[in-house]
């Protein structure tokens, strides 16, 4: 990205806040004017990776942000309780601040997003802040890239990798709940989530990739915990994705609409087929992101756990 379209964007932004502005003292003016004020305006506050902003491949394989990620599904299903709940008039809105690819420590440093203040935590931090007593619920999901970028699992599993690697994400996780926490305050909801499992999708390929499937949940497996223990410590709810898609169950078979051998499958893995990107075919797929149904189901986890 070049400085000369950074500058315009830049200038564009200025021109709408000051738009903006003036269009909200036009609006205080006609309150006072007719003795009627607007909604309050909250927010629900999306935190994460490219799981946060709904990111799915196009027809062309292109992997892009969408409006059918888990955040706005999750918006969409408690806007209307929220907004009629309150004494006041109230109008809860959402603001993704996630960013495709990020892992603990680009969220806190900064990486392939931008961010005017410089990392999404950073963002975050300046949100909670600017907002104060307006933040409704604060989702986040982090670990996952971390997890998948070392290379624990490949051709096989490196259990001692699996182990150092999620000690490292439960410390920066722990440090950024922190952080969270203290620039939300005590009354703001803040929720985690942990993770389906992508690599279920190797037992599609032979009896060495089935060996894999379940030597990976083994190893996902350490991970789920590590981040329900590291939410849990700070004190956050954590939405059971795992479970949601089912990511241990090898008993159960059901049927699938893929050909034979694979027409029926464990149910681990037939929803790791249905509800994701993972075993379709190109230029769809392979692709890790969950499908408008598989993000549908991780809304659905992270509502269950509100209080």
């Amino acid at each position: 990205m070049n400085s000369a379209s950074h500058t315009t964007r830049t200038t564009w932004r200025l021109v709408f806040i000051a738009s903006t502005l003036m269009l909200g003292a036009c609006e205080k003016v006609d309150e006072i004017v007719n003795g009627s004020a607007g909604p309050e305006t909250y927010y629900y506050l999306s935190l994460g990776t490219s799981l946060s902003v709904g990111v799915q491949p196009n027809g062309s394989g292109v992997t892009l942000p969408t409006s059918d990620g888990y955040a706005d599904q999750l918006y969409t299903s408690i806007k209307p309780g929220f907004d009629a709940g309150g004494a006041e008039t109230r109008d809860l809105q959402l603001n993704r601040l996630g960013c495709p690819g990020e892992t603990l420590d680009s969220m806190v440093n900064g990486g392939s997003c931008l961010y005017l203040a410089g990392s999404q935590l950073e963002a975050a931090v300046d949100f909670l802040t600017d907002n104060a007593g307006k933040v409704h619920l604060v989702t986040i999901d982090m670990g996952g890239n971390d997890f998948r970028n070392t290379g624990c699992i490949g051709a096989t599993v490196d259990l001692v990798c699996v182990n150092a690697v999620s000690a490292q994400i439960a410390t920066d996780l722990a440090a950024v709940l922190t952080t969270l926490r203290n620039a939300a305050g005590p009354d703001t909801t803040i929720v985690g989530m942990n993770y389906y499992n992508p690599f279920l999708s190797s037992w599609l390929v032979d009896a060495a990739g089935q060996t894999l499937a379940m030597e990976s949940a083994q190893a996902v497996a350490v991970v789920t915990d590590m981040l329900g223990t590291t939410y849990g410590t700070a004190g956050v709810p954590v939405a059971d994705v795992a479970a949601a898609f089912e990511s241990n169950d090898f008993a159960t078979i059901v049927p699938t609409a893929l050909p034979a051998p694979n027409d029926q499958l464990p149910v681990s893995v037939a929803n790791i087929c249905d509800l994701t990107y993972q075993c379709s075919p190109p230029p769809e797929g392979p692709d890790i992101h969950a499908n408008p149904a598989g993000y549908a189901l991780i809304a659905e986890a992270l509502e269950a756990v509100l209080p």
